[in-house]
């Protein structure tokens, strides 16, 4: 099964799809183990609970006290569910 499959299925879409100031949970990511080691450094790992501040480029997220800036190309690849239908 394939991200986006997985993603579709769990009513998830890419973070870059989200509002400003909405609030999502990080679901799936298409991201090699550099990135997502990178990522899970800095607060931003599967399950992990944040508020879109900015969108743009760069999309600026803020996850507990920490706001990240990140590129298009990888809000693109991670998946995330609006925290109105987590579970």
């Amino acid at each position: 099964m394939t991200p986006n499959t997985l993603a579709s299925e769990n009513h998830c879409i890419p973070l870059s799809q989200l509002g400003e100031r909405e609030k999502a949970v990080v679901h799936v990511t298409d991201l090699d183990d550099g990135e997502r080691e990178a990522l899970a450094a800095m607060g931003l790992h599967e399950e992990a609970t944040f508020e879109l501040c900015q969108q743009g480029q760069p999309c600026i997220i803020q996850v507990e006290a920490t706001r990240l800036g990140l590129s298009r190309e990888v809000t693109e690849r991670i998946m995330v569910r609006r925290c109105g239908v987590c579970n």
